[in-house]
Order: structure tokens, then sequence, then C-alpha cells
């Protein structure tokens, strides 16, 4: 069914860090937001409590709520809406948060990759707009990957999320996504600290905060600056093999090309140039929707589970 123009949406964003809820329209208009410490260590039932009393309020002061709808790190299963043990989310473990959030609101819902629902939101309403072929890099907590091709999500078979950061990007290196030397390992903007200690463990025996860091790189010291390259040149490998292998029209960068601005971009930028081939010419910007963006990418995941309306 197409979405109304009197139609509300609920949007609920779920990460190890932080969740938040959101009521927006079909057009990207934020409406009401609230936010809450995901507290992750106590497992799946206790976020997911919170997560439902928290949308019960949203539901009760809104009463035009039509569906809603969840953005959340994989691997997952997007079609059947189950999140099947991302690293970032201790014990969420072959989770059916689909039918739980269906049945526990009484509305049509959608779960969608991070990622993936983070590109469908810059596609509708930020940088991607009139992009084909648009790719989207959290480069945050962890490092996804989502693809909009010709205006729709593209999925793995089964419904499966892309996870490229569990791929192998070097023999050696830091350990995340449960593998040393993996994409995430070097590309995520909470890999800075574990780089660090990796490359100097004499200075850092234990990783530093990215925020320690990237304060660090700013006033000129040369072991953070080095740790930042070594991570900025990583995601502009990334991009490159994509970028060669998908000829997408615009790459879009998360976290990091907001948090640590123009500087890393361009490092970025540089090492893509130096691995892609002549030929291969794409855009490469951060986030239209900035700070926006987590709110968006729940409320767009929202808006799509329309279709599934009754």
């Amino acid at each position: 069914m197409t979405p109304q123009q009197d139609d509300l949406f609920l949007g609920l964003d779920i990460g190890g860090t932080k969740c938040a809820a959101v009521v927006g329209r079909n057009d990207g208009q934020i409406l009401h937001r609230t936010q809450w410490p995901s507290l992750s260590h106590r497992g799946a039932q206790a976020m997911i409590e919170d997560l439902c009393a928290q949308a019960h309020k949203l539901i009760h002061d809104h009463p035009g709520i039509v569906a809603a709808g969840a953005s959340i790190g994989g691997p997952l299963d997007a079609e059947r809406g189950i999140i099947q043990s991302p690293p970032n989310l201790p014990g969420w473990d072959n989770i059916p948060l689909k039918q739980i959030i269906s049945d526990r609101l009484g509305l049509p819902a959608r779960i969608e990759h991070d990622a993936a629902a983070c590109c469908l939101a810059e596609f509708l309403w930020g940088a991607g707009r009139g992009a084909a072929r648009l790719v989207y890099l959290t480069c945050g907590t962890g490092f996804g990957a989502g693809l909009v091709f010709d205006g729709k999500i593209y999925r793995g078979a089964g419904g499966k999320s892309l996870e490229i950061g569990h791929a192998r990007f070097r023999d050696d290196g830091p350990e995340a996504f449960g593998k040393r030397g993996s994409v995430e390992a070097f590309c995520a903007g909470a890999s800075l600290g574990k780089i660090a200690a990796w490359k100097f463990p004499h200075r850092w025996p234990a990783p530093p905060t990215s925020e320690d860091l990237s304060s660090l790189w700013r006033t000129g010291d040369r072991d953070a600056a080095e740790v930042i390259q070594i991570n900025a040149r990583a995601v502009g490998e990334v991009i490159a093999n994509l970028a060669d292998l998908l000829r997408p029209d615009a790459v879009l960068l998360g976290s990091l090309a907001l948090h640590l601005g123009p500087s890393w971009l361009e490092i970025v930028r540089h090492q893509f140039r130096l691995e892609a081939l002549p030929d291969t010419v794409c855009r490469i910007d951060p986030a239209g929707l900035g700070t926006r963006l987590q709110d968006c990418s729940a409320l767009v995941v929202a808006v799509s589970a329309v279709d599934e309306r009754e």
C-alpha cells in the first residue's frame, strides 16, 4: 500500500552503544525522538523490553502511527527479520525481531541491516539522490556496507545482509568481527584504538578511545597521525575494490567522515585514486543527512513496512 500523507511511522535504531526511537513522516521529517543507552551486556531480552516500552509510549502519544521498522547491525536475515549474532550485540542469536515487534506493538514491521537502511535513507532524502547505483559504508562502531541499486536495497541470497566487515583485509592486524586483520578491524571508527594498540603497543598497551586519538591527531601527534592514516588508507582501498567491482555512481561514508572531517576524507580519496582502475569514476562524499542519518535510517525502514499492511 502507498503511504498516506497523514501517516506516521515509528523507527527504532538499535546499536551496541545507544538506541533511539523516532516518529516521522514518509518524507524524512522527524517529529519526535527519544534516546537511551543500550547497555548491551544485558542481552537481547532486556534490550527488547526497553525498545517496546519506549515504542508503546510513542504509539500512545502519536495515534497516527501505521507501521514500525528497526535498523540494526548484522549479520541478519532481513526478509524474515531474524537477527543472527551481530558482534556488537551479545546474545542476539537468531532473534525473530520482526515478529516480536509486530506482535508486541500490533503494527506491521520490517527489519533492515543498518548500513542498507542508511543507504536507502541517503538515496531518498540525502546525498544519494539521483544515484542509480549507490554504496554506503558506516565507518562507525562496525564497518557495514549498504547497496541501493535502481532505488532498491540489494541483499544476498535468502535475504542475508552484506557483511564486508568480516572479509580478510591483511594477514596481520587488530581483531574485529571475530577475525584478525579483517576489514572492520582496519576501517571501523571503533577500531582506531585497536589499530593504535596493535601498531604502538608500548605507548598504548590498551586501546585508547577514538576520541582521544582524534584529539591527539589534531594537535600534530605523529603516532596518532599514523593510526588515522592506516585507517583512512584502508577505507580508500576497500572503496577502490568495491568501485572496480560494482561501478557505483557514488560512495557515501558515515561516522568517521563526519567526525574526522575533510583531512581524513582526502586521505581516503587519495588512496582510492591510487588503487582503483583509471576508468573507475565515482564520487566519494560524507553522508548528506549528517547527524540525522541514524534517525532517518530507522524511519525509512518503517516507511517500507507499509507494503505489509493487510
